[in-house]
Parts: C-alpha cells; structure tokens; sequence
C-alpha cells in the first residue's frame, strides 16, 4: 500500500474511531499510528517481546501466541511481524478496527483479530497456544470472573503465560472462590448509572462490569498455581523504571509437578501457598531488627527473634 493510501485510510479510521490512544506502530518510511516518536508502550513492548523470545529459545517463528483483549493491537502485530502465528481478541470496535488496519497495511496473513469478550475464552473456541499474553486486563475484571479468567487462561495454555497486571499492595478484602481465599481490594471500574455507550467510550476499561478486583501478590501466584502453572517467576529485565510499585509482569509455565528421588515423602504433601504479606510498617521494623541484631545485646536479640517468629506465623 503506498504512502498516500495509508494516511488516507488512517485518516478515515481517525474520524470514524478517533485517533489510536496507546499503541503508536510504524507502518511505513516515517509514517506511524501516532507519530515518529516513543509514546510510552514502546517500552513494555520491548520486555514482553524480549521475554517471549527467551521463553521460546531465542526464536518466535511459527509460534502460536495469543494477546488478549488487544487494544490497537501492538503486541501481537509486533510478533506477527517477527513471524510469529498470533491471535488478538478485542472487545471493543474502536480498538479492533485500529488494528485491522496495520494489518492490511502490513499485509500480515499469519495475524487474525476477534472482535469478542474475553470472557468468552475457551479451548473450544481458540485452541492451545505456545504463548498467552494477558497484559492490562485481570485488575479490570470483578469477581468472580477475574478467578474464573485465570483458569481459561490455564486452560488455553500449550506452556507459557505472561500476565502484566496492577495488584493491590494493601488488601482489604477476602473472597472464597471454589473453596479457596483470596484476597484482594474491590475498586470501581465504570458508574452506576453509566450507560452502555459511555462503557464502551471508555478505551481501556473493562466492557461493562461496574466493578473490579485487584488482587494481591500472594493471592495472583496462588491462583496462577492453583490451575495447573508450577513455576511463576516476576520479571524485572528488561527494566521499565517508571513502572509503579503495584504493577507487575509475571511469569507462569506450565509443566509437571517433579518427583524428588532424595525426598519422596514430598509427593504426599500438598503444594504450599504464598503467604500474605504482613502490614509493611512491620516488616520496615522487622527488617530493621534484622540488619542491627549483631550490634544488639543478646537479650533484645531474643525478644527480636520471637517478634521475627509471630511475623513468620502471621504470614
């Protein structure tokens, strides 16, 4: 497609969608979805991909990689473009059209794009895939369907799924989800009174439930275990410095659970869950204890030590 056609159909996209809020994506010479700048996604994108690419061994080719609730679609044109077969799922026409269109531009036969609800994920519906990405969407879901979502997420994953999320670093709240805690703290993703239009209006939330759940560090590890991923690791490299404290990128792979030759009396004890921090001002003080015990009289050191304790069973 030459220069003249791609802004012409850009600018049509633009009157008809608005202009592309997120995933600026070069498309030809200097031309881009947004400008010839970074915008800010840039930075993520060069994680997520670096990870898939180290996941997979140092290649993408002919991957099968799924990017759920797409938005303008950067993560999964960018694999498509690095060979990669990929699937994108977007709820909202806004955001799907925007990335029906760098795909026809880039001509990109081995990328397809859904239009549907995320929620509606199955195995049935979109089969297995070598890699699953789940970026900015679980803290825009409620319960349950946060927790439900995580099993499809097991369910369609041939081996690794990346989960970018917020989580909340204070839970205030627990919910019982098939016979199993989590905590977590309730949040308001659209009014009350919001019609269906201005839910839609909104780009980047969720498609119509009223209210969210962020979950807790602990309580995302447990449930990623808990559907069947034995290794979940927080990625940290490629950096994102300006990334808040309570948004993260994990890890999970999903694998057998191993058998120990040395401890085979492991095999009959169930798997452990992480525990819930405790509140931060006492784990400041316990860490304090911590790096000043050998300056301290051996009779304060034994009062840490049993405060150290209560903490460890608090956890």
């Amino acid at each position: 497609m030459d220069a003249q056609k791609i802004v012409t159909k850009k600018n049509e996209i633009i009157t008809k969608y608005g202009p592309w809020t997120a995933h600026n994506i070069h498309l030809q010479d200097d031309l881009y979805t947004i400008g010839p700048n970074i915008v800010g996604d840039e930075i993520r994108l060069r994680r997520i991909t670096q990870c898939v690419y180290d996941l997979l061994g140092g290649g993408v080719k002919n991957a099968r990689i799924l990017d759920l609730a797409c938005l303008e679609g950067l993560f999964a044109i960018e694999l498509a473009r690095q060979g990669a077969n990929c699937v994108g799922i977007e709820g909202r026409e806004a955001n799907i059209e925007k990335a029906r269109f760098v795909k026809d531009v880039l001509q990109l036969d081995n990328l397809q794009l859904f239009q549907d609800d995320v929620r509606n994920l199955s195995y049935a519906k979109y089969g297995h895939f070598d890699v699953v990405l789940c970026l900015g969407l679980l803290y825009h879901l409620d319960t349950p369907d946060v927790f439900a979502f995580v099993e499809r997420l097991a369910e369609v994953s041939r081996k690794v799924c990346i989960v970018d999320t917020r989580i909340t670093l204070s839970p205030n709240t627990q919910v019982t989800y098939k016979g199993r805690v989590y905590s977590g703290r309730k949040g308001e993703e659209h009014g009350a009174g919001d019609s269906n239009e201005s839910k839609l209006a909104r780009l980047w939330a969720s498609l119509d439930n009223i209210d969210n759940f962020y979950v807790s560090r602990a309580t995302l590890c447990n449930a990623l275990a808990h559907v069947g991923f034995t290794t979940v690791y927080q990625c940290n490299i490629p950096a994102e410095p300006d990334k808040p404290a309570d948004r993260i990128a994990f890890i999970a792979i999903k694998g057998e659970p191993v058998h120990l030759f040395n401890a085979p009396l492991m095999d009959s004890r169930p798997r452990d869950d992480m525990p819930e921090r405790p509140k931060p001002e006492f784990s400041v003080a316990m860490g304090a204890i911590r790096s000043m015990s050998h300056l301290l009289p051996l009779k304060v050191r034994i009062v840490g030590k049993k405060l150290l304790r209560k903490e460890n069973k608090l956890t």
